[in-house]
């Protein structure tokens, strides 16, 4: 075990980058994550096999989401809906919020502001 204190703005290494992801720390499948990236930056989307906390340190960000993603009845047409009826739900997480998803879920990220912010997967 080690003990440390540190100024998150210290750990970016090139501020003038776009995208910057440090792993912090790794253990049994969990991962703390430092990620950066510059106004209208995007990651895409991609599936969380973890459930998920993000805490923006700087900045402000959008997650969207897929609502067809954890849908299991067969009534509601998933299997056979169209990509443009499909319908997303976007989350704006702003400086100092913290934001939680469960696992299985399709998401993409993007940049309002030049942001920062903490990802914790368990």
């Amino acid at each position: 075990m080690f003990y440390k204190i540190f100024e998150i703005e210290d750990l970016i290494d090139d501020k003038e980058s776009k995208r910057e992801i440090i792993d912090l720390m790794e253990n049994n499948g969990a991962h703390l994550k430092l990620i950066s990236l510059k106004k209208h930056e995007e990651i895409e989307a991609h599936m969380s096999h973890c459930d998920a906390c993000i805490y923006v340190n700087d900045g402000e960000i959008e997650l969207t989401f897929d609502h067809n993603d954890n849908c299991t009845c067969q009534a509601c047409g998933c299997e056979i809906a169209s990509d443009d009826k499909k319908e997303s739900k976007k989350y704006k997480i702003k400086k100092g919020q913290i934001f939680f998803f469960t696992k299985n879920t399709t998401h993409s990220v993007k940049a309002l502001k030049d942001s920062v912010f903490l990802l914790i997967k368990i």
